[in-house]
């Protein structure tokens, strides 16, 4: 078996408009490392897996993506879980198949700066954000500081998901139960990851959040839950 440094980590549902990008900013990396991509489809009901079956067919780089199509539908948080333990790199970088990494030194970059500071456990850039209309606004905070604790990522949401790089091995037992049962998997995962040590801050662009109406997270129901109201 290949050994990985980084394994990126993508769940895709209902994403055939996007998720032709979103791998090829994977793709398009330029590591002097080996990368693995694990894309996890959650039985889309579109066209998802004819364009990602086609990618691994035609692209150069194809054979380098691990994908699984789940024959039901299991959930957002159980198919993010799913890919997480299928992850076999010293690295797991996320990234969701409605979002896209636009600088091809990305993940070099990321790698680099872990390989050389130990006590840092993750680390996270500043993200671009597509709007899917006029009406739509949304930002995430944005670190005055470059490296931040613990105390300083449960205060705020400072992470995009897609653009996080962490260290993989913390969860050797597995991830904890509950979070297959949280309603976002990116918030816990970061706290969890805090608690393991630092986090680097880096104050450039390098990957695009899509504001994306059919997600998950934007959704009213998902919304709804979030602020305990069903």
């Amino acid at each position: 078996m290949k050994d990985f440094l980084v394994s990126v980590v993508m769940i895709t549902y209902g994403h055939e408009k996007f998720i032709e990008e979103a791998i090829n900013g994977v793709l398009m990396q330029n590591c002097n490392f080996s990368v693995e991509i694990i894309v996890a489809n959650d039985c889309s009901p579109d066209n998802t897996d004819q364009i990602i079956r086609n990618i691994i067919k035609n692209h150069a780089d194809g054979h380098r993506i691990n994908y699984v199509k789940h024959e039901n539908n299991i959930g957002m948080m159980p198919n993010f879980i799913f890919a997480l333990n299928k992850a076999k790199g010293k690295y797991i970088a996320l990234c969701e198949g409605d979002d896209y990494w636009t600088n091809s030194l990305k993940l070099q970059k990321q790698v680099d700066f872990m390989e050389a500071n130990l006590d840092f456990s993750m680390c996270f850039h500043k993200v671009d954000i597509t709007f899917a209309s006029e009406a739509d606004f949304y930002d995430y905070d944005i670190p005055s500081k470059s490296v931040l604790l613990l105390k300083d990522i449960i205060r705020k949401h400072y992470i995009p998901t897609c653009t996080l790089l962490f260290r993989n091995g913390y969860f050797d037992k597995g991830l904890p139960n509950w979070l297959s049962e949280s309603i976002s998997g990116d918030l816990p995962l970061e706290i969890l990851l805090a608690s393991k040590g630092r986090a680097k801050y880096f104050d450039e662009i390098m990957a695009c959040y899509r504001r994306n109406p059919g997600s998950i997270t934007q959704s009213a129901v998902q919304i709804a839950k979030i602020c305990n109201i069903v």
